[in-house]
C-alpha cells in the first residue's frame, strides 16, 4: 500500500516544507521496497523449489535432498525479517486501532509519529544485536552446504535496517511539531525508565515486568503494531531486569521460527492466494451455490459451506474471508441481503474455520508446544463441523422468509459447475490427506498443493497471468512475513515471561481454582477471547499456549482437546466486534460499517459461544476422530 494513501492527513504539511526532498525520499523508498520484494519472492520461490524438489526425489528416486532443509531455513529467515519489514509500509502488520480511531483527529499525527519512533528505536537496537550475533558465529558452518552460520543473521540485519528506513519515511511525512514532540516524549519515557532502574539497582528486577507491561499496554493503545511492541517490551524487560544479556534476543528471534513445521506457513498462504487469483475459489463458490442455494437461508448457507471448504485450502482465515467475501459480495447484493448480515456470517464462519486444517493457528500452536500437528489437524475437523452446523441451524431459523435464492440452478448447470470445480476440490484432499496419512510432512504436502494449484490456475483454468502471479507472490511474502515476524517476536516475549517465572505464578494462581476443570476451562475461554481481541489472535496463542497448555493435564483435561478450545477461543476474539482485527477486515471486504455488522452479529456470537462451550465440555468432539484413526 502506498504510504501516501495511508497517511493523508500528514502528507500536506510535509509537502509544504520540502516537496523536492519528499519526492526523492519517496522514489528511494519505492526502489528499496521493490528490491526487498524481489529478495523475498526469490526466497519464497527457493523454498518452494527445495521442498517440492525433496518430494520429487523421495518419491521417484527414494532419496532425500539433505540440503533442502538448510535452504528452507535460510529462506524462512529472509521471509521473516525482510518480509516482515516490507509488510510495514503496506500496513499489513496487526495493530489495535479501535482506541486511536476514537481519539480527536488532531492527536493522530503525534500518535503516528510516536509509533514510528518506537519502530525506529527497535530497529536500531535489533540491527546492532543481530550484527553482534553475526560476528560471534562467523566461524560456524552448516552441516551440509557448509554455509557460514553468520549468513543466517544477515536477513535480520537487513530487515531491521529496512524497518528503520520505513519508520523514518513515515516520520518524514508527519508535521514537524508532531515528530519533535513524539521524539521528546519517547526519550523522556525511556529515560525515566532507565533512571528508575539505575536508582533501584538490584531491586529493579521486581519492578521490571510490571513496568514492561505498562509500556506494552501504552503501545497497544496507541496503535503500535503488535509484533514490534512485543519485541520492544522484551528488550525493555531484559535491559531493566539485568537477568540475561540482550545478546540472547536475536538468538531467540531465530529460534522462534526454527521449527520445521513453520516452513509450511508461506505455502498455506500462497495456496490460498493462488486459489483466489487463479479463479479456483470462484469456481468452488459457483459449485456450492448450485448445490446449496435451494435450502432456506440461501446464500448465507452458501457462505458457511464455502468457508469450510476454503479453510481446508488456506491456513489464513483472513485470506479465506477475502476469497469468499470478494466472490460473494456482488451475489449477496443481487439477492438483497444486508451487507451487515453478510459480514456477520462471514466473520462467524472465520471463527468456525480456525480448526479446519490446514490452519496457521494450529501450525503455530504445534510449534510452541508438544502437540502433534497431524493429530491436531484431525482433532479440529469435527469441532469445526459442530460449529458450522450450529450456524446453519441459526440461519435456517432466522430465514423463514427466504426459501432459497431468486434463481435456482438447473441440474445441468450444477453438473457443469461440478466438473469445473472437481480439480479445485482435490486441493484440500491433497493437503489434509497427505498430512493425516503421514505420507509426507506438512511442509512437503503444502508445497505439493501449491504446485498443483499453480498448474490448475495457469494451465487448466488459464486464469493466472504473469502480472497476477507476481502480485500473488509479493502478497504472500508480505503476509507470511507478518505472521512469521509476530511468531518470532511473540515466542521471544513468551521466553522472557518464562525467565520471569510467569508460568509458576500462573500455576499458583490457578491453584486457587481447587482443581475444578470447569472453572479452569471457563477461565481459559474468557482469557483467550479477550486476549485474542486485544492482541489480534496469533500473539495471544503464542504467549498463552506454552503457559497454559502444560497446566491442563493437572485438571484432567486432555491437552489435545484443550489446544482446540484455545484456538477457537482465540479466533472468537480476533473476529468479534468491536476491536477484533478480523472483524475490521470483514467489514472492509463487505463494504459495511462495524456498527451495522455488530448489530447483525449478536445472535451469531451467541450460537458460536454455545458451540465453543460444547467443544470445551464434551471432549468426544475433539478426540473421537484421532482415536478412530489410532493417532492417540
Amino acid at each position: 500500500m502506498d504510504l501516501k494513501t495511508s497517511l493523508p492527513t500528514a502528507q500536506a504539511p510535509a509537502r509544504a516544507v520540502a516537496p523536492h526532498l519528499l519526492a526523492q525520499a519517496e522514489h528511494g523508498t519505492d526502489w528499496i521496497q521493490t528490491a526487498a520484494e524481489i529478495l523475498v519472492v526469490c526466497a519464497l520461490a527457493g523454498e518452494l523449489v527445495a521442498m517440492f524438489g525433496n518430494v520429487i526425489f523421495r518419491t521417484f528416486f527414494h532419496s532425500s535432498l539433505v540440503w533442502s532443509l538448510e535452504v528452507g531455513e535460510l529462506a524462512l529467515v529472509v521471509m521473516t525479517f525482510v518480509g516482515g519489514a516490507i509488510a510495514y509500509p503496506r500496513n499489513e502488520h496487526m495493530a489495535l486501532h479501535a482506541v486511536v480511531q476514537r481519539l480527536p483527529r488532531r492527536w493522530h499525527p503525534f500518535i503516528e509519529a510516536f509509533g514510528s519512533w518506537q519502530v525506529f528505536a527497535m530497529a536500531v537496537v535489533g540491527a546492532v544485536l543481530a550484527w553482534q550475533m553475526m560476528l560471534s558465529r562467523w566461524e560456524e558452518r552448516t552441516p551440509y552446504l557448509q554455509l557460514p552460520a553468520a549468513l543466517f543473521a544477515l536477513p535480520m540485519i537487513a530487515g531491521m535496517a529496512l524497518l528503520g528506513w520505513f519508520a523514518l519515511k513515515r516520520l518524514w511525512v508527519q508535521p514537524r511539531r508532531a515528530v519533535v514532540s513524539a521524539a521528546v516524549f519517547t526519550a523522556v519515557l525511556l529515560g525515566a525508565i532507565v533512571a528508575l532502574a539505575y536508582t533501584l539497582g538490584a531491586e529493579a528486577r521486581s519492578y521490571a515486568l510490571p513496568a514492561a507491561f505498562a509500556v506494552f499496554t501504552l503501545q497497544l493503545v496507541l496503535g503500535v503494531p503488535i509484533g514490534f511492541a512485543l519485541l520492544m517490551v522484551t528488550l525493555l524487560y531484559l535491559s531493566t531486569s539485568n537477568s540475561v544479556p540482550l545478546s540472547v534476543v536475536p538468538i531467540n528471534l531465530q529460534a522462534g521460527i526454527s521449527s520445521f513445521v513453520m516452513l509450511a506457513i508461506p505455502f498455506f498462504i500462497l495456496a490460498g492466494y493462488v486459489m483466489t487469483e487463479g479463479g479456483l475459489s470462484r469456481r468452488l463458490t459457483e459449485f456450492v451455490i448450485g448445490m446449496v442455494n435451494r435450502v432456506r437461508g440461501g446464500m448465507l448457507q452458501v457462505i458457511v459451506v464455502c468457508m469450510y471448504i476454503m479453510s481446508g485450502i488456506s491456513g489464513s482465515k483472513v485470506a479465506d474471508v477475502a476469497a469468499v467475501g470478494t466472490t460473494m459480495k456482488e451475489v449477496m447484493r443481487k439477492e438483497r441481503y444486508d451487507a451487515g448480515e453478510t459480514a456477520a456470517v462471514l466473520a462467524s464462519c472465520a471463527i468456525m474455520g480456525e480448526t479446519v486444517p490446514p490452519s496457521i493457528a494450529m501450525l503455530v500452536l504445534a510449534s510452541v508446544t508438544s502437540l502433534s500437528i497431524g493429530t491436531l489437524f484431525v482433532a479440529g475437523l469435527l469441532p469445526a463441523a459442530v460449529i458450522a452446523l450450529c450456524l446453519m441451524v441459526l440461519i435456517h431459523i432466522r430465514s423463514r422468509d427466504r426459501a432459497g435464492t431468486t434463481r435456482t440452478a438447473t441440474l445441468r448447470e450444477i453438473r457443469q459447475a461440478a466438473v469445473v470445480a472437481i480439480p479445485a476440490l482435490i486441493t484440500p484432499v491433497i493437503l489434509i490427506g497427505g498430512i493425516v496419512s503421514g505420507i509426507a510432512t506438512p511442509t512437503e504436502v503444502s508445497s505439493t498443493a501449491v504446485v498443483y494449484a499453480l498448474v490448475l490456475s495457469v494451465l487448466f483454468y488459464r486464469a493466472l497471468s504473469a502480472r497476477a502471479l507476481w502480485r500473488t507472490l509479493v502478497n504472500t511474502a508480505a503476509q507470511a512475513g507478518m505472521v512469521l515476524f509476530i511468531t518470532s517476536t511473540a515466542s521471544t516475549f513468551s521466553w522472557s515471561l518464562t525467565l520471569a517465572r510467569m508460568p509458576q505464578q500462573i500455576a499458583a494462581l490457578v491453584g486457587g481454582l481447587h482443581g475444578s476443570a470447569t472453572l479452569f476451562m471457563i477461565a481459559t475461554v474468557v482469557t483467550l477471547i479477550v486476549m485474542g481481541a486485544v492482541l489480534e489472535g496469533l500473539p495471544a496463542l503464542l504467549i498463552f499456549g506454552p503457559l497454559l497448555l502444560p497446566l491442563a493435564p493437572g485438571f484432567g483435561i486432555d491437552p489435545l482437546q484443550y489446544g482446540i478450545v484455545m484456538i477457537i477461543a482465540m479466533g472468537f476474539g480476533a473476529f468479534s466486534p468491536p476491536i477484533g482485527v478480523g472483524m475490521f477486515v470483514t467489514c472492509s471486504i463487505c463494504e459495511t460499517s462495524m456498527e451495522n455488522a455488530a448489530r447483525h452479529m449478536a445472535p451469531y456470537l451467541a450460537v458460536l459461544a454455545v458451540g465453543l462451550l460444547l467443544v470445551a465440555f464434551v471432549p468426544w468432539f475433539s478426540l473421537i476422530v484421532p482415536k478412530l484413526l489410532h493417532m492417540i
